[in-house]
């Protein structure tokens, strides 16, 4: 059983490790959001330069953007983890 557990150990860092390297891009109001798999932002862009003068316009902008790139970054990450384990890990209290 221990041996199975460290296997398993190990295929969840394998995963989280794909995950990291995973890029996605979400773009809105002249804002680009870069985040990988496991909803780390990895870049911000701000294509509009007139947004940069005004950050109450801006700011709301850029909220929902990091939460949207988290939410699709949980969605990815179930998704890989379900592929790789059929659900099996939802059940282990893995905040998937």
């Amino acid at each position: 059983m221990v041996k199975q557990l460290k296997g398993l150990q190990s295929a969840v860092e394998d995963i989280k490790r794909e995950l990291r390297l995973r890029k996605e891009i979400i773009e809105r109001e002249g804002v680009e959001v870069v985040f990988n798999g496991l909803g780390e932002v990895i870049d911000i862009e701000v294509k509009d330069p007139e947004l940069l003068k005004d950050w109450d316009r801006l700011k709301p902008v850029l909220m929902d953007l990091i939460n949207e790139a988290q939410d699709i970054s949980r969605d990815i990450a179930k998704e890989e983890f379900n592929r790789k384990f059929g659900g099996l890990l939802g059940g282990l209290g893995l905040g998937l």
